[in-house]
């Protein structure tokens, strides 16, 4: 039990870090990334009569949001051409690939809903005839927490032609092998360095460890500016999450934040109430923890019988959770959002694309869907979208080579606009807070946008790890 939790941590380095954007000022200006503007419903399903498939004013087609759906019969009509290229997993009629994810777990993971969220795209992309002609063909491995080398090795074994919407706890495991397979990957999420600074991947949302989205910090900053002169962070006692909050603590601090408790906790604990006494003694007023939903409600529980109630509790993005709604030492507590937040679906077409096709998903044991499960949605679209545009010349190379074109994504609508084709770190951000036991959308005000500046990439300047590539 206790391995398994350690090794759960390890993905809980991502989430105090939002993921990858870059905006200019005209797209600002213009809301761009928000999934708005007029469109007409078409009836509920799947494939081309889903429902939040919309046509735009000029009637170019289904789209996604914002997105042009990226997948059709072939060009034409009729049979696709067998491919030119050699690659494994493809054939004139279809494209196999795998999504790994922490599936088989004995406790709750972030990674919730990806697998499903994956078969619901499939199962999306494939009601418009597929990529080009060619049906989707979907491969699901489980990745157990602590054996994504294996699952690797297996996606490899069973030829497939690329990896997609996946998210592990130790993806720096099996790093090396996707390269040294000659796989590609667009992952829903990246937590290591050696995933997230990969040349062998492009991801929707990048998570690049050289790098971290100081725009958070900023916004504390000024909102509470004298309650983050007296910071803490509590985090796990294992690599993985030391690296998190060595990256967390030299980013605030560049920031003007002074942490006053840094504290190690056991992966499992039975209870915080020495942690809640000390950073009540120290006189926290700012409080982040790395860790799981279930540890982290155990602290504010402790927190709250302990008469400690500082003036900030600010949360990653994996406790967008209900189970966070009914624990009373939540109230108030910000939650970071890389996604547009569920209560805002009426405001967003794509949102509710990917929940219609997700709803349609007939899966014994189905989670509700999550966060991160939008992030892998989004990126079955941007393989799509790369994927499309290649044609017969069907390689992983040439696909690879297309989505690093790819300087803005938002899947429609799903998310902030970010770089993936440059990796480039997030440089938008949005808090919801806990009011009264409910989600409640907090900066910036208004439903399905960001606050985005290039200046809130900032430089580490610190040796975090390298990256998986060929010839390593």
């Amino acid at each position: 039990m206790k391995t398994r939790s350690t090794a759960l941590l390890c993905a809980f380095a991502l989430v105090l870090a939002a993921c990858g954007s870059r905006l200019s000022d005209d797209d600002l200006a213009s809301g761009a990334g928000t999934g708005g503007g007029p469109a007409v419903t078409t009836p509920a399903g799947t494939g081309s009569s889903g429902a939040g498939i919309t046509e735009g004013p000029d009637d170019s087609g289904p789209k996604v949001g914002t997105l042009p759906v990226p997948c059709g019969e072939a060009e034409g009509g009729g049979a696709p051409a067998a491919p030119t290229g050699g690659d494994p997993g493809v054939s004139a009629d279809a494209i196999k690939i795998a999504v790994i994810s922490d599936r088989a777990a004995v406790v709750k993971v972030p990674t919730a809903s990806i697998e499903e969220s994956m078969q619901a795209f499939v199962d999306f992309c494939n009601g418009f005839g597929g990529i080009n002609g060619r049906k989707l063909e979907l491969l699901k491995i489980d990745s157990k927490l602590f054996s994504h080398l294996e699952a690797t090795k297996e996606a490899c074994d069973a030829g497939v032609f690329a990896i997609v919407g996946s998210g592990s706890v130790t993806d720096n495991q099996g790093a090396q092998q996707m390269v040294d397979c000659d796989l590609i990957e667009v992952p829903a999420y990246t937590v290591t360095a050696a995933k997230g600074l990969s040349d062998r991947l492009v991801a929707p949302l990048p998570n690049p460890t050289d790098f971290y989205n100081v725009g958070p910090a900023r916004f504390m900053k000024e909102e509470h500016p004298d309650a983050v002169k007296k910071a803490a962070i509590i985090h796990g006692k294992i690599d993985a999450v030391d690296v998190q909050a060595r990256r967390v603590k030299k980013a605030y601090e560049a920031q003007g934040f002074t942490f006053v408790y840094d504290k190690q906790t056991e992966v499992v604990q039975e209870n915080y109430v020495a942690e809640a006494k000390a950073m009540k003694d120290a006189g926290v007023e700012y409080f982040t923890m790395v860790s799981s939903t279930q540890e982290t409600v155990k602290m504010l529980h402790d927190m709250k019988t302990q008469g400690f109630e500082p003036e900030v509790l600010d949360l990653g993005q994996q406790f967008y959770d209900p189970e966070m709604l009914a624990e009373p030492g939540a109230e108030g507590a910000y939650v970071l959002l890389n996604t547009v937040p569920f209560e805002e679906k009426a405001d967003s077409k794509a949102l509710q694309a990917y929940l219609a096709a997700y709803d349609a998903v007939d899966s014994k044991g189905k989670p509700e869907p999550t966060s991160l499960g939008v992030q892998a949605f989004s990126a079955g679209l941007l393989f799509a979208t790369a994927t499309k545009a290649v044609g017969d010349d069907l390689t992983r190379a040439n696909v690879l080579a297309e989505l690093k074109k790819v300087k803005k994504w938002d899947g429609g609508g799903l998310h902030f606009v970010s770089n993936p084709g440059d990796n480039h770190v997030a440089t938008c951000f949005m808090y919801a807070r806990i009011v009264k036991g409910e989600w409640v959308r907090y900066h910036p005000k208004k439903a399905t946008t960001w606050t985005c500046d290039e200046d809130y990439a900032f430089d580490l300047q610190d040796d975090y790890g390298g990256g998986a590539k060929a010839g390593n």
